[in-house]
């Protein structure tokens, strides 16, 4: 897997999104009319977390894999018929706690008054008069602050204030500002839990401090991950002071099973960090775990081995110690769709292999999306996996897993046809698109590609263009735009009547092109499926008007002849 070792930046993104009205311009349709959201708008943000979903440890003074962290990032581009992506010296980015439909909201990782318990990781271990934060990482934090400086809204007055944080870095390369290690937690200001609590992105001139525009999203958030579904029923090892919840039981049994089975004494030296023995790439900005195998190879190796493992599906397996039995981790479209963690990830051994470099040797978009309607790897069927639309038919395009079947390692497959491939050496969550903006700001978050099941996660993208769903409409960036096939994967110009009555000219030009998507009969695919309800004037009548559902697999025979 070297093609996805360490990631690594090559690749200098222009900050100008002028280079999406390039490929197939029809020069006669120079600024022609779309549908632009939001008309008195100048600036949009795009925002996203990095994950999709982040795990924070609910109890720190026994062991830790992870603590509080969660990382958001944010574009802002200036809305023109080419539209800006706005760098430091232009505009600032700040977070906040907004309220969601339901009205949680969540400024503070602290405890609260009335024994509204949030979190003892800024709390006195009593054993050493340090903070747990302290023990564990060394570092002397301020209540609400995170690891890396970014703090919640609610530090400077805890309970009452709701003060704008601004994002620590920006990415000169990447062209967006990054929040990391906001340390919160999944227990709202009123003691509710919440996994998918809002916060507000704020774009401001960075000169006249005027707004420039806002978003709301999900910084996604579980404290489910644990071991006692298994460990706490393990009567060999039980020998745990009294009272002590069913968490901690399980931890101590743990550390004293591990210095039973590994002559440590992990348990006389609590709390303890998993990753100062075991390297995590997500602790990596830090901590280097030493000589030993890797904190995610130990865990999947061992535990892929155990037959008490019912079976080897997402219920049995992955949630056993994952976020999923409660908190929704697969939310997006390919969850929905019925995918489960394996078909991307592989079983717990091909995750625990040697051969494979944790959180940097993950499956690819193109792995599945493997290329369009005309050229794809789904003809390979000994060994590919077809996957199924809604109605159960084989759509012929994509996949439902991401590597072959028989492969132990569960290596990503990488497609000939990269129309769907994330940038080379990059994963998804860290890879730039269309004039540059950022993939998960147009598709969603891993884990929580839009649409998603969690009404928060969609909030963004209804904000944005009206409905949930990849941000398709040409018109949440762009004043105008000629006709052109320069879009983000080679697509026309979206919700524009221009397209609708003169695209004849660019099939003439370009046959092949409209087959990729609207297939080689030029009936529809799922790749021209129509994201939104749509009303089109007909070609060839321009008196009347064809509705489509949203989903409708569009084709020529709907307005006129096929050519």
């Amino acid at each position: 897997m070297d093609y996805l070792r360490k990631i690594i930046s090559t690749l200098v993104i222009s900050t100008s999104i002028a280079a999406c009205v390039g490929g197939d311009d029809d020069d006669d349709h120079e600024g022609s009319t779309l549908n632009v959201i939001d008309a008195d708008k100048t600036h949009q943000v795009l925002a996203f977390n990095d994950q999709g979903m982040h795990c924070a440890d609910s109890d720190y003074s026994v062991f830790t894999i992870l603590p509080p962290f969660n990382t958001v990032r944010a574009q802002v581009i200036e809305k023109a018929a080419a539209p800006r992506i706005l760098d430091e010296g232009v505009a600032t980015v700040s977070y906040m706690g907004v309220a969601d439909a339901a009205g949680s909201i969540n400024t503070t990782s602290q405890n609260q008054p009335g024994g509204i318990w949030k979190s003892n990781f800024w709390d006195t271990n009593p054993d050493t008069g340090n903070s747990y934060a302290f023990d564990l990482f060394g570092i002397d934090l301020q209540p609400d602050e995170g690891l890396l400086g970014q703090q919640m809204p609610g530090i400077l007055n805890p309970y009452v204030a709701n003060d704008p944080q601004p994002f620590g870095s920006y990415a000169a390369t990447q062209a967006w500002f990054t929040a990391d290690g906001v340390p919160i937690m999944p227990i709202d200001d009123f003691g509710q839990v919440n996994p998918y609590p809002l916060m507000r992105i704020s774009a401001a001139d960075s000169s006249s401090g005027d707004s420039l525009a806002t978003l709301d999203v999900v910084l996604p958030v579980a404290s489910e991950a644990g071991c006692q579904n298994c460990h706490a029923t393990d009567q060999d090892y039980i020998d745990y002071p009294e009272p002590i919840d069913l968490l901690n039981a399980a931890k101590r049994n743990i550390l004293m099973l591990h210095d039973t089975q590994h002559g440590t004494a992990l348990a006389s030296n609590t709390p303890v960090l998993c990753a100062d023995c075991h390297y995590s790439e997500a602790l990596a900005f830090t901590w280097n775990g030493g000589s030993n195998k890797t904190l995610s190879n130990v865990m999947h190796e061992h535990h892929g081995t155990v037959a008490s493992f019912p079976s080897d599906s997402m219920e049995d397996t992955c949630y056993q110690c994952h976020p999923g039995e409660r908190t929704d981790c697969l939310r997006g479209a390919m969850g929905s769709a019925g995918m489960e963690c394996q078909d991307c990830h592989g079983g717990m051994l091909a995750v625990g292999s040697d051969s494979r470099e944790p959180w940097l040797d993950e499956p690819r978009c193109e792995s599945c999306h493997t290329g369009d309607a005309v050229d794809n790897l789904t003809a390979d069927a000994d060994t590919v996996v077809n996957t199924l639309d809604t109605d159960g038919n084989t759509d012929n395009i994509r996949l439902r897993q991401a590597w072959r079947v028989g492969d132990p390692s569960a290596t990503p497959i990488i497609a000939v046809n990269a129309r769907f491939a994330e940038q080379d050496n990059k994963l998804y969550k860290d890879s730039l698109g269309h004039g540059g903006v950022a993939c998960e700001g147009c598709h969603g978050s891993t884990h929580a590609i839009w649409p998603s099941s969690i009404a928060n996660d969609n909030q963004a993208a209804i904000d944005l263009q009206g409905y949930s769903g990849t941000i398709i409409e040409c018109g949440v960036c762009h004043t105008s735009l000629p006709l052109t096939l320069g879009g983000p994967h080679g697509m026309h110009n979206v919700n524009s009547s221009a397209w609708t009555m003169e695209h004849e000219g660019f099939y003439e030009r370009n046959p092949s092109a409209c087959r990729a998507c609207h297939g080689v009969n030029l009936e529809g695919t799922i790749l021209s499926r129509t994201a939104a309800d749509r009303n089109f004037l007909r070609d060839d009548d321009g008196d009347s008007t064809i509705h489509l559902p949203q989903g409708t697999p569009v084709g020529c025979g709907h307005c006129h002849s096929k050519p």
